[in-house]
């Protein structure tokens, strides 16, 4: 009987130990399928076809990224603690900026708004491809609802971010993941508000398209969870 039960739990190991080494990370599918996409991207931006790169990013996502277990990556947030993705119990919403990049007007005020709005059901999260002290004009202008982070090249722990993220999807870049930090979705975002639009306005055209976006993939987050198919 004993060398029974020491045989199923042996067993069991082995088939805990498999099942954890077969999750689709999402760091493992961009090590994957970053190259391939990266040649094609490329010629397709050579050509100045701004469509077909356009395209082969969707493909990216859609084929080998959405789905993949979002790797719990260690973020440096601004005048707080530090913070780990696998501590945050909730979908989140991650958006890529760097300083030296002008943010589109009424975006922030946008994002503000809709962090307070959703501060139970999602955290957004947005990272600085910055040093801490690049972004201290800007970081101020965040409510407390919105973690602020940064992460750059000349930070050694960072590197596996950077490259992971940074290097591979670019900016601004949206991330969406579920509560169980599955990938439910990424895009590049491209708010089309001109300067001379009232800021009025454009808080609210900038609202308007990030709501939509983030109440899609909360119903994707919430169906998937239950076990249904979202393509």
């Amino acid at each position: 009987m004993r060398r029974f039960l020491l045989t199923m739990l042996f067993t069991l190991s082995i088939s805990f130990s498999y099942s954890q080494d077969t999750i689709n990370y999402f760091s493992d599918a961009i090590r994957k399928n970053t190259k391939s996409y990266t040649k094609a991207s490329n010629k397709a931006y050579e050509r100045n076809n701004i469509k077909e790169g356009k395209d082969l990013f969707d493909s990216l996502v859609k084929n080998k990224l959405v789905g993949t277990k979002f790797d719990d990556f260690n973020l440096k947030v601004y005048k707080e603690k530090n913070v780990k993705i696998n501590r945050i119990n909730k979908p989140i919403f991650i958006i890529t900026y760097a300083s030296w990049c002008v943010i589109t007007k009424g975006e922030i005020p946008a994002l503000n708004i809709l962090a307070k709005e959703h501060r139970n059901d999602m955290q957004i999260i947005v990272i600085f491809w910055d040093k801490k002290s690049d972004i201290k004009n800007i970081a101020y202008k965040f409510s407390d609802d919105i973690k602020v982070c940064y992460a750059n090249e000349n930070y050694t722990k960072d590197a596996h971010l950077v490259a992971t993220i940074k290097h591979t999807l670019g900016f601004p870049t949206s991330i969406f993941i579920d509560e169980n930090k599955n990938v439910v979705n990424i895009k590049h975002f491209e708010n089309t508000i001109k300067l001379k639009t009232p800021i009025k306005q454009a808080i609210i055209t900038s609202y308007n398209y990030f709501s939509k976006d983030i109440n899609e993939n909360l119903v994707h987050a919430v169906s998937n969870n239950k076990g249904f198919t979202t393509n």
